[in-house]
């Protein structure tokens, strides 16, 4: 098996569909034998219905796993993670859609640069911007000034984003969002699962720092778009049950890696030595491949 999508949905049953068949059709395209593997965390729409259907065309190569309630996004991904057989696995958000269907450069990226983790393709939005997937380590201050923002509809401040994005050009970062990753299946074994103390988010910066912490890089590939249907919950409703779960995670994320309003002693303790020598090498490899 080469290739194992990771999905996890919940009420999505109307852009699902988009996910499903954009993932199996990127994955044939490819020359790959893929299998997709859905979490449906207790879907009460017709997300089942939706599987149904997709299990007659895809037949075993889509496995559905349901659930009784939503678990959030760590343990539901982790069940999925661990049954994954595909040397290469690709999370993927049900309201994402891979709109570029030739996998092999990002296999290629994985298998011959070997301190590469994990991969991060160009994340669009339905107006066509780009969306600003790649960002820093936050800070406690960082997301503090952004409480105005989503509580009172003021001007945001991303002191978290990356000036001179988007880039044109692979490249070390801190972090990628989680709609969409591509990593060997022995970053999982090297690293460990997601930490399901997290129930919504931030997994996804947590997986990146665990993986700048055991060697490997987060790298941004702008080569491949993905479209991100996102619907940002947690600020559109800043005192739901997810935005406040949200929170609560980003404080505890805080206090696990053991800063809070400086990233610079996670940056140049782990990822800075790693991405000054890994940046060129990235560089070469894009020539090489004429991309």
């Amino acid at each position: 098996m080469e290739l194992s999508y990771v999905i996890i949905t919940y009420n999505d049953a109307a852009r699902l569909p988009r996910a499903l068949a954009s993932a199996a059709l990127a994955a044939a395209a490819s020359g790959m034998d893929y299998e997709i593997l859905v979490v449906d965390n207790g879907s009460r729409d017709h997300t089942p219905q939706v599987l149904a259907a997709f299990g007659e065309v895809l037949g075993p190569r889509l496995v559905s796993i349901p659930l009784s309630r939503n678990t959030g996004t760590t343990y539901s991904r982790n069940l999925a993670l661990r049954r994954a057989r595909g040397e290469l696995i690709c999370v993927l958000d049900s309201d994402a859609e891979i709109l570029d269907h030739d996998l092999r450069p990002v296999a290629a990226l994985l298998r011959e640069v070997p301190r590469v983790g994990i991969v991060g393709p160009r994340i669009l939005l339905p107006d066509g911007s780009t969306y600003d997937s790649a960002k820093r380590l936050f800070t406690l201050g960082d997301k503090l000034l952004k409480l105005p923002s989503v509580l009172l509809g003021l001007p945001r401040v991303n002191r978290d984003w990356y000036p001179d994005f988007p880039f044109t050009r692979l490249r070390c970062v801190d972090t990628v969002i989680s709609c969409c990753w591509f990593l060997r299946r022995e970053l999982v074994a090297r690293v460990g699962l997601l930490d399901e103390r997290i129930f919504y988010a931030p997994e996804d910066v947590d997986y990146c720092l665990r993986t700048w912490q055991a060697g490997l890089a987060v790298v941004y590939f702008p080569f491949l778009r993905v479209l991100h249907h996102t619907r940002q919950v947690s600020h559109r409703r800043p005192l739901s049950r997810a935005a406040l779960s949200h929170f609560w995670g980003i404080l505890y994320f805080l206090r696990k890696h053991g800063y809070w309003f400086r990233r610079r002693r996670p940056v140049e303790r782990w990822i800075a030595p790693l991405a000054r020598r890994l940046d060129p090498e990235l560089a070469r490899w894009q020539r090489r491949h004429g991309l």
